[in-house]
């Protein structure tokens, strides 16, 4: 499941973004045989708006979908780098009608 962390500041990296998810996974109750949460990938999308406001998101893919949701759950309205944030689940089919980036581009 991707997760989504709209307007993070400039001076958040792609290694802030693992570590804040981290804080959550780390503490993760596993039982024996199980799968292990973990985060496939973590990147920053730079979206520039029609007047040249550049926003940035973060988007987080984690397996498997409880640890997301659990991460979702404990980490909205959490600080990352001194901004306070929001975090939610990511759905692309529905980023024009919910305002998110329509178009992408990775940094």
């Amino acid at each position: 499941m991707k997760i989504i962390i709209p307007r993070i500041t400039d001076s958040t990296s792609r290694k802030d973004l693992k570590n804040f998810a981290n804080r959550i996974l780390e503490k993760w109750f596993r039982l024996p045989f199980s799968a292990h949460p973990q985060i496939l990938s973590c990147r920053i999308l730079s979206v520039t708006s029609s007047v040249g406001v550049i926003q940035r998101h973060g988007l987080i893919d984690v397996t498997p979908d409880d640890a997301a949701l659990k991460i979702i759950r404990k980490l909205n309205g959490a600080y990352l780098k001194e901004k306070r944030v929001g975090v939610k689940q990511y759905d692309r089919g529905t980023e024009h009608s919910h305002g998110r980036p329509a178009s992408t581009g990775l940094s």
